[in-house]
């Protein structure tokens, strides 16, 4: 009982800590950051509601029948928010209706079951003197927060893709240590270590949110300035080759002006979706500026480039078909050889030049 009070309290104690950090520094955007919370505090709810069923379960009295009742409802129905806010997190975008529903409907079946185990015993039983014993339908809300956490594991492989595997791998980790006590937690009913694990796991889930951010563009999911001077550092010294790409997205004022900073936000996101898609396999994109992005192509061809070029040119004027503002792109490139006279950072100016000199023969060209 001690050692369960214990862990709890240290789990609290670190929620509310990072809950104070969240509240401060938003993690991705403001959705995202709501939806995190979420999670942070129904855990605290649970941590609390999982220490006093263990009070209550090693004081057993019929007084406290009723309570030791509504407290193991609440937490059973409640059990499966958590995952379910984080998979939220991790989809966030359009769904349909019958998406969102399928969503929501195991957590409305789950809290309706859970409710009435307060009197069929099909979740839990706690008897007239206080005694719990699990019920034939106990595994219920673990069936339904599993179904969660694949749902969020599918999406953590499929909307984060263009993190690199490092990242996911560590990802995935801080999610299925829960998974494993949970797990250990139904087979070893001594062991009370869920809602602790999971503290943890949102605390280590936060610190790895914040690291993103010092890495990747949060809106373009690719990586940003400060990633780029670090990689461009070292392609110069590790790389024979590098073919060092600077891209301009034209008259993003002019969007921003006639269609509102939305409509900006949205080209600059189609505009790097076009460059991530154009150069898969060829170079790494990097998000420099507000509207420049630079491409780092190391060892390959100088004619890999321009065919990447090329299908990015085909790829906007295929995106701009249904857009109310096209996307027109400037670039130039450069290429850097480790025996030439010149260092990668000369490079990347002679193609910052190059990209000036195409966007002047695009507005000749109007």
């Amino acid at each position: 009982m001690t050692d369960t009070i214990v862990g709890n309290t240290l789990g609290i104690f670190s929620l509310c800590l990072t809950i104070s950090f969240a509240t401060k520094n938003i993690v991705v955007n403001r959705q995202k950051n709501n939806l995190y919370l979420c999670a942070a505090v129904t855990t605290i709810c649970l941590l609390l509601l999982e220490t006093a069923t263990v009070y209550l379960e090693n004081n057993r009295s019929a007084s406290y029948v009723i309570l030791y009742r509504m407290i193991n409802s609440l937490g059973f129905s409640l059990s499966p928010l958590v995952p379910f806010f984080l998979l939220c997190l991790n989809s966030i975008g359009k769904s349909s209706t019958l998406k969102a529903l399928l969503l929501r409907i195991p957590l409305l079946i789950n809290a309706v079951v859970c409710v009435l185990s307060c009197w069929t015993g099909w979740v839990y039983y706690v008897d007239a003197a206080g005694h719990y014993t699990r019920g034939d339908l106990f595994l219920l809300p673990a069936i339904v927060s599993m179904y969660y956490i694949i749902g969020l594991i599918a999406a953590i492989l499929r909307t984060n893709a263009e993190y690199e595997w490092e990242n996911n791998k560590v990802l995935l980790l801080i999610l299925l240590v829960p998974v494993l006590c949970m797990v250990i937690q139904i087979i070893y009913t001594g062991f009370i270590i869920i809602w602790a694990s999971v503290a943890i796991s949102l605390l280590m889930y936060y610190i790895y949110l914040r690291e993103l951010q010092f890495t990747y563009d949060a809106p373009t999911l690719i990586k940003n300035r400060s990633a780029f001077e670090k990689d461009m550092e070292h392609s110069g010294k590790a790389s024979e080759q590098v073919v060092v790409v600077v891209i301009d997205l034209n008259h993003l004022k002019t969007i921003n002006d006639c269609f509102g900073h939305t409509a900006g936000d949205e080209a600059i996101v189609d505009c790097a979706n076009v460059i991530k898609q154009s150069f898969k396999g060829i170079g790494r994109p990097f998000r420099i500026g507000g509207d420049e992005f630079c491409v780092l192509c190391k060892d390959m061809p100088v004619e890999a480039v321009d065919k990447a070029l090329y299908q990015m040119d085909h790829a906007a004027k295929d995106i701009n078909r249904n857009r109310r503002f096209p996307l027109v792109l400037a670039y130039g490139y450069s290429v850097f050889h480790t025996r030439g006279r010149e260092d990668i950072h000369t490079v990347f100016t002679y193609a910052d030049r190059a990209m000036y000199e195409h966007k002047a023969r695009l507005k000749r060209d109007v």
